[in-house]
């Protein structure tokens, strides 16, 4: 089972990798934990998903800044 690992670099190659690991995690990790109701691993895995999700806004940061022209609120 692949692991989902906190944090990391802001470059395209991590975030693919990344969201590649996040949801293998997701489906070998929250199934089981939502079919046996277990809070303790429910609250691990929300805290795996609490991360992703820092880490997917510090991305989208990272890009509005290094790519203004794409930042069209029109789109």
């Amino acid at each position: 089972m692949s692991e989902y690992q906190l944090g990391g670099g802001l470059s395209l190659i991590t975030v693919l990798g990344k969201t590649h690991a996040f949801a293998e995690f997701l489906e070998s990790r929250m199934v089981r934990a939502l079919e046996t109701e277990d809070p303790a691993e429910l609250h691990y895995l929300l805290a795996q998903l609490d991360d992703y999700h820092s880490y997917m806004w510090r991305y989208y940061k990272k890009l509005a800044k290094d790519r203004p022209e794409r930042m069209d609120p029109g789109v």
